[in-house]
């Protein structure tokens, strides 16, 4: 005899032992790729399939906003083989594609709606989508009015939202508790600029999920705008010139943004063809070929930019034209120089400051010489400041 005790979810009411439960049946409806949530970057391309059981069953795509998409062409179209499944496309995947995108039966496809069966009969997945660090319509140069409050702006884009941090010229910059810097949404913001402030400032944008890390930046070059100021606090006065020679006039200031400089010669502007202007960002020289005593006077530099003005006054005086040197010899030819031996004379009947204080030193090898065909104009340069005697 075999004693024991039986699993009464064996036993039926008659007693007798029952076949186990059957496994459940098939979905009507899958999806493939069949993950509940895929993950996309914005301008990705990607294709999902609507599969059935049955082939004569009729199906519909429905977006995150529950509106039916029967389009065959666009950004993001249906497409539909007589025997295959129904592909839902994606051409170019944009942040407003996120959410649930859902595949069921069109129970609606004679006219009479059956809630049940649309209910049932239905296949879901999460659509996510990141979008990759840009710096939208950042600007890599911008400006500010010294003495005030200023805001240095870096729009960040992406999803999920990075985290940003700030650099200048290249040293982190502690935003937490600083009462000169704030960070904010759309840049960073600095309390009472000076010039000391001006510079480079790397807006950097990090982010790391559960499934990818990332990093992007731009650096912005920050320029305080302020009036004009001279570079030289200090300049001559009186300069010398003589007919038929040639004088250059400076005149170097700073200023943001970059002033305009004007020549004036004796509170007129300068005519004719006796002279060159060369203009930088921060500095205008005036170039005079000496003529005639009508160029000497007084010429007028004149800064200015939207923040304020400055002038100096410049006299040209008659000056006695320098005498050549009393000796100019080549002493020694070495492999890679030469030494000259210099003497400049002594100029009688003229002041201290119109004597000789040194020379100019034009040279060029053989074969530079030949090959400019006696051309002196790209010939290397040398000054030497000369002792009495």
């Amino acid at each position: 005899a075999i004693l024991g005790q039986l699993d009464s979810s064996l036993i039926g009411g008659s007693g007798i032992g029952l076949p186990p439960p059957a496994l459940p049946p098939t979905p009507p409806l899958s999806l493939q790729p069949s993950t509940p949530s895929i993950t996309h970057f914005v301008n990705d391309s990607f294709i999902i399939f609507c599969q059935t059981v049955q082939k004569n069953i009729d199906t519909k795509w429905r977006d995150p906003r529950g509106q039916t998409r029967e389009n065959t062409k666009g950004r993001v179209h249906i497409e539909k083989k007589t025997t295959g499944p129904l592909a839902l496309v994606f051409e170019h995947i944009s942040l407003e594609d996120r959410g649930n995108w859902t595949c069921e039966v069109n129970g609606n496809r004679n006219g009479n709606r059956n809630v049940n069966v649309e209910r049932e009969f239905l296949a879901s997945f999460e659509l996510l989508v990141n979008q990759k660090i840009s710096f939208g319509k950042t600007e890599q140069v911008q400006s500010v009015r010294e003495g005030r409050d200023a805001l240095v702006n870096c729009f960040v884009e992406g999803m999920p939202a990075p985290e940003v941090s700030w650099l200048y010229n290249g040293e982190y910059i502690n935003t937490v508790n600083s009462s000169k810097h704030n960070r904010l949404t759309n840049g960073l913001y600095i309390r009472n600029v000076s010039q000391a402030d001006a510079g480079e400032y790397t807006c950097r944008a990090m982010r790391i999920t559960s499934t990818f890390s990332d990093s992007d930046q731009i650096t912005i070059l920050l320029r305080i705008q302020h009036k004009p100021h001279w570079f030289f606090n200090e300049t001559l006065p009186v300069q010398y010139a003589y007919v038929g020679g040639a004088v250059n006039l400076s005149c170097d200031a700073m200023g943001e943004p970059p002033p305009s400089f004007t020549w004036l010669h004796n509170g007129k502007g300068i005519v004719g063809f006796n002279h060159r202007i060369f203009v930088a960002d921060y500095g205008a020289t005036l170039q005079l070929q000496v003529r005639n005593d009508s160029q000497f006077g007084d010429y007028k530099c004149k800064v200015a930019n939207p923040l304020g003005m400055l002038e100096r006054v410049i006299k040209l005086r008659p000056g006695a034209k320098p005498w050549g040197p009393s000796r100019f010899q080549l002493k020694k030819v070495y492999t890679d120089g030469f030494a000259l031996d210099i003497h400049k004379p002594f100029m009688s009947n003229v002041s201290d400051e119109m004597q000789i204080y040194g020379y100019r030193v034009a040279y060029m090898s053989d074969t530079e010489f030949k090959f400019s065909a006696g051309n002196w104009s790209h010939a290397k340069q040398r000054d030497f400041s000369l002792q009495s005697g």
